[in-house]
């Protein structure tokens, strides 16, 4: 779980560096986040469902082109939730 805890950090600091981010991607990645800090709070039950990685996916296919490290960070979100088996 350490991993994945970093790597959220790592999103949410490239989260803070994306300045020209629209506030729909925005306001999905900071919901996706907290869904996430929640679950690794709580039992592993509670972890995000599905529903969050297709989110995070499309949102990361969106991000590519204007702000690839924001993308790379999601998609280690992704792979790290998918190792961790939630």
């Amino acid at each position: 779980m350490s991993d994945l805890k970093q790597t959220v950090r790592s999103l949410h600091e490239e989260l803070g560096k994306a300045e020209q981010l629209g506030p729909d991607d925005r306001a999905l990645l900071e919901s996706a986040l907290a869904d996430i800090r929640r679950a690794l709070e709580s039992t592993p039950a509670a972890a995000p469902g599905s529903g969050h990685g297709d989110a995070l996916e499309g949102a990361a296919v969106r991000l590519e082109a204007g702000h690839p490290g924001l993308a790379g960070a999601v998609r280690a979100v992704i792979d790290a939730l998918a190792k961790a088996g939630i």
